[in-house]
């Protein structure tokens, strides 16, 4: 396994995107979510991960990824247009760019959107 530095609202952006595959019960979804909840908590403590990730942020990213996760499903069958899909994408941007700058302000982003 290999560790690689990105800022916390991209961390939690995948984190979030490994709880909608496990909550959808996708195969080694639950050990690919419980691995990094962990390795994120041992980095941040505990007390700090868990706050994060039982707030209204985290949760709003969840439910945007979730709806993200669907759409790209759909697309799959042409069922849903790419301006949808894009515009869900950015939904999710605008959600883990919250979650960076009320629980890590003095942190750089590294994704940004045009």
């Amino acid at each position: 396994m290999i560790t690689i530095n990105v800022d916390e609202g991209y961390a939690y952006d995948y984190l979030s995107i490994l709880e909608v595959k496990y909550r959808k019960k996708l195969k080694n979804s639950e050990d690919n979510f419980t691995l990094c909840f962990r390795h994120m908590s041992k980095q941040l403590g505990e007390q700090f991960h868990n706050k994060i990730y039982h707030s209204p942020e985290y949760n709003n990213l969840f439910l945007t990824n979730s709806e993200t996760f669907d759409a790209v499903e759909k697309a799959r069958y042409g069922t849903i247009t790419a301006k949808e899909v894009d515009d869900l994408n950015m939904k999710r941007y605008y959600c883990k760019i919250t979650l960076q700058n009320k629980f890590f302000p003095n942190t750089k982003a590294l994704e940004f959107k045009t």
